[in-house]
């Protein structure tokens, strides 16, 4: 474990009935850093999410290494040491109580507090996400999803975790409100001292909030580094083919945009080569008999064989 991880992750993998949906992912979290994990629906992000925080389904064989400064993340330290914001607030919130209620509930099992006390630092936590005092007493179906969402994070950061994950937290969210939520969830977790890992599919949302990224793809890790040198150049084919699926400032309002042919592999159909293979224009025969280990390129880790990488 490198000396300055907060989060260190190594050869992570997960199976459901044997039928692997994660497979060999490693990487690292530094203090204050927010590391995004990117790839198309299916891609492992989502597993990987809980498995961080060792939520994985009844089921679920679990292997590799999660460590938080130094130790092995346990059930105590959810909502401690490691908090998550989920992706459905609705859901995530109960509708019987209000939602100043739920926080307060939280602040308690944590920091011991009276009632009062820790109504009134729910409350307080509740406005440093942008929740008018005339609505914290509001139940969660009363508030837009944009509330419910800022609402999740107070309740994520309000006992200063040393780490969030963050998984999908704007998918039934509009762009503007997308964009200001991200931009609460990256100042309260500044503010709590917390590193991030946030779950997206949405590449503008990494480039403007995450220092490094993981991409997935079938639940393999196809590269991981920088988020600057990534998305500058993209050393990965799934990388690029993710990246050419974005739209330019040139692109015509009404033009169709490209998309990536093909579909990712059902979990347990992997063959012996390469994941994204049958996809890549790139592809060799090599591609489809070997898989590819992850090597260190241009201060990064890419996991394909394409020989121009040795030239970078």
């Amino acid at each position: 474990m490198p000396s300055d991880a907060l989060l260190s992750v190594r050869d992570l993998s997960v199976d459901f009935d044997g039928v692997p949906a994660l497979s060999g992912l490693s990487f690292d979290v530094r203090p204050g850093e927010v590391l995004a994990l990117v790839g198309e629906s299916g891609a492992g992000k989502s597993v990987t999410a809980r498995a961080l925080l060792g939520m994985c389904p009844r089921g679920a064989a679990v292997s590799g290494s999660v460590l938080l400064r130094g130790t092995p993340v346990t059930a105590a330290d959810r909502g401690r040491r490691i908090a998550l914001v989920p992706q459905d607030a609705l859901s995530a919130l109960s509708p019987v109580l209000p939602v100043d209620g739920q926080l307060a509930l939280a602040v308690r099992s944590v920091q011991g507090l009276s009632r009062r006390d820790a109504l009134a630092r729910a409350r307080e936590a509740l406005a440093e996400v942008g929740i008018p005092a005339a609505r914290v007493s509001a139940y969660p179906h009363e508030l837009s999803g944009g509330m419910r969402q800022r609402a999740v994070i107070a309740m994520a950061t309000v006992n200063r975790p040393e780490l969030v994950v963050a998984d999908e937290p704007t998918t039934a969210l509009d762009p503007g409100t997308r964009d200001k939520v991200l931009g609460v969830l990256g100042d309260r977790c500044a503010a709590a001292g917390a590193s991030l890992v946030l779950v997206t599919h949405d590449l503008g949302a990494v480039g403007a909030h995450a220092d490094r990224m993981v991409v997935l793809y079938a639940g393999r890790p196809a590269e991981y580094g920088p988020v600057d040198r990534i998305l500058r150049r993209p050393l990965a084919p799934y990388t690029e083919a993710l990246l050419a699926c974005l739209p330019t400032a040139g692109t015509p309002r009404k033009s169709r945009l490209p998309t990536l042919p093909g579909r990712p592999p059902a979990p347990g159909a992997l063959g012996a080569g390469c994941a994204f293979a049958p996809r890549c224009r790139y592809a060799t025969v090599r591609c489809h008999t070997e898989r590819p280990a992850a090597r260190s390129v241009d201060g990064r880790e890419v996991a394909c064989h394409l020989d121009h990488l040795e030239s970078v």
